[in-house]
């Protein structure tokens, strides 16, 4: 990892002494994203392997070409990590206490974080052939602790852990006023609208938070046992809102050359992951459809309360 590190910038908290601990998810976090430096540890060498290479002669690429299509992947998944470790070191950094009321929203917004850092660890070690890092969290600083403990255990496939972390969230932000604040609170880190090229990553992150507050209604008092179905992709979506910003805001705080770097990482990001549509909750219909596709094409027993 050491010849990218310098393009992505540095790492972080995981390079600083640890200093005392300044909220309850502050552990949490710094696993979360070790775990991902973890898994993306092999990633360049899985990438630049000599099998890498044949195997895309084989296929009837140029090598030129096998290679391009590697690096662009390996960069997308670098830039992910960039983005955690900005987030990592905001989340670790010495703040203010924080004001009455606000830390429901901030343990949501946390625990959105972790569930796309999470994602992106998995994601990452299925590229290289490796199980991901042992995750060594218990889920108490994420916002869905209460839900995901009823999961726990080696015999609990990572989808299924991840699922019951993310409609939990669902769960918490069918609140009103928690999902009110959950926004206003990407609204205040995103700030204003930066000059130069980091303008277009603000307009991708403003709107794709404009489209949260658009869908509000597909949430806000809705029966989590059917907006749960497609409600990770409204946990993703808090998850990278708040990963592009953290990117962002470090930019303003580097010199113009460093600067560049997380300008840049905070464009691909942001192009990644937040232009598609707003996330919208799934339907009693939907939920039916959903079963009878499954019935259909793996051939299950039609499943209760459907």
């Amino acid at each position: 990892m050491t010849p990218t590190e310098p393009a992505i910038g540095p790492a972080g908290p995981r390079d600083a002494a640890a200093p005392a601990h300044r909220n309850p998810g502050e552990h949490a976090v710094r696993a979360a994203v070790a775990r991902l430096e973890a898994a993306a540890a092999g990633l360049r060498a899985v990438l630049v392997a000599p099998a890498a290479h044949a195997a895309a002669r084989a296929a009837g690429a140029s090598e030129p070409a096998g290679r391009a299509a590697l690096d662009e992947e390996l960069c997308d998944r670098l830039v992910d990590l960039a983005a955690a470790r900005a987030w990592a070191a905001r989340e670790t950094a010495p703040a203010p206490a924080a004001e009455p009321g606000d830390d429901a929203a901030a343990a949501v917004l946390r625990g959105c974080a972790l569930w796309t850092v999470e994602a992106d660890t998995l994601r990452v070690s299925a590229m290289t052939g490796t199980a991901p890092p042992a995750d060594g969290t218990d889920g108490s600083a994420d916002g869905a602790a209460t839900t995901a403990g009823q999961v726990t255990g080696g015999s609990v496939p990572a989808a299924v852990r991840a699922h019951t972390r993310a409609a939990a969230l669902v769960t918490a932000l069918a609140s009103g006023p928690l999902y009110d604040a959950v926004c206003a609170g990407l609204r205040a880190a995103l700030g204003s609208r930066p000059t130069g090229r980091a303008a277009a990553a603000w307009d991708m992150a403003d709107t794709a938070l404009s489209g949260l507050d658009a869908t509000r209604g597909e949430w806000v008092d809705a029966d989590p046992a059917h907006s749960s179905a497609g409600g990770w992709v409204l946990v993703d979506r808090i998850g990278r809102l708040t990963l592009a910003v953290a990117l962002l805001s470090s930019a303003r705080e580097l010199p113009a050359a460093q600067a560049e770097l997380r300008v840049n990482a905070a464009r691909r990001h942001t192009w990644n992951h937040l232009r598609q549509p707003p996330p919208e909750a799934a339907t009693a219909l939907h939920l039916r459809r959903t079963a009878e596709l499954v019935d259909w094409i793996a051939g299950t027993a039609t499943r209760s309360g459907t």
